[in-house]
Order: C-alpha cells, then sequence, then structure tokens
C-alpha cells in the first residue's frame, strides 16, 4: 500500500492531535485528542486491508519520510517497508475515539470560513499571544476574533465571515484549532459543540467550545 501526499498531510495534521491512531479496515481515519476535546474523520483513498494501531505516529511517519516512495506491507504483527519493520501497538493501550459518529446538535450558527482568514486570525493570534479564537455574533455580522477572553482590555483581531440577526460568542482555545488546511463549512451549537467540514477534502472536525460561551436568541 503506497499513502497519496492528500493522506500523509492528514496523519502528520492527526498527529498534532493524538500521537496515538488506529487504522481500521476500510478506507477511514479518525482520531480523538486526549483531552477529548477534538474529534475528527477522514475518507481517504487509500484501502487499509486490515485493523492496526500505532502508539507514536511522528515516529512512523519520520521513519516513513526517510524512504524512498515507500510501499508498506501490512503484516500481522508489523509494518514491513524495505529494510523497516515496525511493531504494531496494544489498542488498549491508546486513546482511540469512539466508533459513533458524533452529530452536532441544532447548529444555530452557520457560516463559510476561508483558509487566509483562519490562517490570519490564528497567526495574528500566534503573534499578539492570544488563546482564544472566538465566533462572535452581534446582531447583524458574524465574526472570527483573536483575543484572549480573560482580559477585557485584551488586543482583538477580528474578521467578517458572515451574517446573523443574533447575538452569541462561541468560544474556542487556540491550541484545539488544528485543522488541515483549506476553506471550511462550519457549523456551531449551542450545546457546545463546533462542526468544520473541509469544502475539498473529505475530512471533518468536532471541536468542543469553552465553559464561557453564550448564546441569546
Amino acid at each position: 500500500m503506497k499513502l497519496t501526499a492528500e493522506t500523509i498531510a492528514i496523519l502528520k495534521n492527526y498527529a498534532t492531535i493524538n500521537q496515538n491512531i488506529q487504522f481500521k479496515e476500510g478506507n477511514t481515519l479518525s482520531t480523538i485528542s486526549p483531552q477529548k476535546n477534538i474529534l475528527t474523520k477522514a475518507e481517504i483513498s487509500e484501502t487499509i486491508p486490515k485493523t492496526f494501531a500505532i502508539y507514536d505516529l511522528n515516529r512512523l511517519l519520520g521513519a516513513l519520510s526517510r524512504l524512498n516512495d515507500p510501499d508498506i506491507e501490512i503484516g500481522k504483527e508489523q509494518l514491513t517497508v524495505d529494510g523497516l519493520k515496525y511493531t504494531y501497538a496494544e489498542s488498549a493501550m491508546l486513546v482511540l475515539p469512539p466508533d459513533k459518529k458524533l452529530d452536532v446538535p441544532n447548529p444555530e450558527i452557520k457560516f463559510e470560513m476561508t483558509k487566509s482568514i483562519f490562517e490570519d486570525c490564528i497567526g495574528m493570534a500566534q503573534v499578539l499571544s492570544l488563546p482564544n479564537l472566538v465566533v462572535e455574533g452581534d446582531g447583524t455580522k458574524i465574526n472570527l476574533v483573536a483575543i484572549d477572553t480573560s482580559l477585557p482590555s485584551s488586543d482583538v483581531y477580528r474578521e467578517e465571515v458572515g451574517t446573523t440577526n443574533e447575538e452569541f460568542k462561541m468560544v474556542f482555545k487556540i491550541e484545539n484549532m488544528k485543522l488541515l488546511s483549506g476553506d471550511y463549512r462550519v457549523e456551531i451549537s449551542s450545546k457546545g459543540i463546533g462542526h468544520f467540514m473541509h469544502k475539498t477534502s473529505k475530512i471533518e472536525y468536532w471541536i468542543a467550545t469553552e465553559q464561557n460561551s453564550n448564546y441569546n436568541n
């Protein structure tokens, strides 16, 4: 089995969320953060012939990057690639996502988020050491806001992403916004979950909002 560049990009993204991963038979990848506040699922073009688990995904990706166009043989207890033999982990040792798909209950907030706006907000947050990304509705506009919600006098960077008749403030931690690069459709529920759907790749994320979020309808 050879991995496409897109699948490798997804795996590198997943390694930032959780070092553990279970490859399941079929063409779907999924992972969950150790804190259980980020869940993600992707469909890939490859077909995985059997289920196996990897304890340290970054370590495996680093090893594969040293090989030229690796063709992976998935054995009973190990991956074999050229001279490399990489042993599977026990699934019971890992933090694994649930089998059931997570549905966002009644998402009241919907908008589209471009790659450039998201990256501008994240970049500004990093430059200004702002820990929060807020989806803010002021009764007219939906804004994506980089801010420190714990400081009334915080620096603020704001980008408009849509329109609304409602007022809300849905707060996410910047450290949880580990999205694969691209444009997204976004749905957020006042129940405390955001759903981020990539517009060109078959990958989606569910990210929990913070306790200081609020929605006024």
